[in-house]
């Protein structure tokens, strides 16, 4: 299920760049405030990344914020006296209401250091389910994320590399982990080993890039310390409707549950544009 929340403040605020793990740090509150049914459903046994591994996925993720009106300042947004975000999971028909009810007549604090951003929801709105194929367009509502581990420069141990889609050297790496964790994310849903013989292709949009310039990339601080490389650009996917699926309701990529790989699916006129 899939919904947008749309929130507002009594007076205008400011919201600066590195909005993301406040916001992350909200959800995470909500949801062990308001259902510990719900929170179960996220972690205990049988949502494992596989059969075989101790791995697992929280299944949801989130988009960036939408805010209105705004002034944009350089180092945030000025005077905003509303929000919106899209909250996506592959929760299961019997937790509908208790998703819903995460966000229903909530207060919504944003916290910046000693500054916080009260914003108050004003509607919950159910989002309809798009028909999946097995070749579509999305737009990123929020940036993907992709990684493997490499051996540290000194030979010390092993590091996260964040894979760069950009680099020819990593393209295909990217594309190749990208789909892993889509198949991952279906063991875990489904609790049993994938098994589709569709080939899965993925590339941004050649004609967005040429338009900026290649300029796709993100680099996300999330809390203090951790630096994140993602990217933000449409895309096209050709797999197995059901791995779409997946990736549309949990998010494409890695890090979904911390507002990674949120995704919009980009509909197409009767010309195919």
């Amino acid at each position: 299920m899939r919904l947008k929340i749309k929130a507002v403040s009594e007076k205008p605020l400011f919201i600066p760049l590195n909005y993301q793990y406040p916001l992350h740090s909200i959800i995470y509150k909500l949801i062990w405030q308001s259902s510990r049914k719900y929170a179960e459903f996220l972690h205990e046994e049988g949502f494992h990344a596989d059969l075989n591994s101790p791995k697992r996925f929280k299944l949801f993720t989130f988009s960036q914020l939408k805010v209105m009106p705004y002034c944009f300042t350089g180092a945030g947004f000025d005077r905003v006296r509303t929000i919106e975000f899209v909250y996506s999971t592959a929760a299961e028909k019997s937790f509908e209401h208790l998703v819903y009810g995460l966000f229903a007549q909530q207060e919504l604090c944003l916290r910046f250091g000693r500054n916080t951003c009260r914003f108050v929801v004003q509607r919950v709105e159910s989002l309809p389910e798009p028909q999946f194929t097995d070749s579509m367009k999305f737009i990123c509502l929020s940036p993907i994320t992709v990684s493997t581990k490499r051996e540290k420069a000194d030979g010390s141990g092993l590091e996260v590399h964040f894979l760069d889609y950009l680099n020819p050297t990593e393209k295909d790496h990217f594309c190749e982990n990208l789909f892993l964790n889509l198949t991952r994310k279906y063991q875990t849903l489904l609790q049993t080993p994938y098994r589709g013989a569709t080939a899965f292709e993925f590339q941004f949009d050649p004609e967005y890039l040429i338009k900026r310039q290649g300029k796709i990339s993100k680099l996300i601080r999330f809390k203090n310390d951790i630096k994140i490389k993602a990217f933000e650009a449409p895309f096209t996917v050709s797999a197995d409707p059901q791995l779409l699926k997946v990736g549309y309701q949990c998010g494409f990529g890695e890090k979904n549950s911390d507002g990674f790989g949120c995704v919009e699916v980009i509909k197409i006129d009767a010309e195919g544009r």
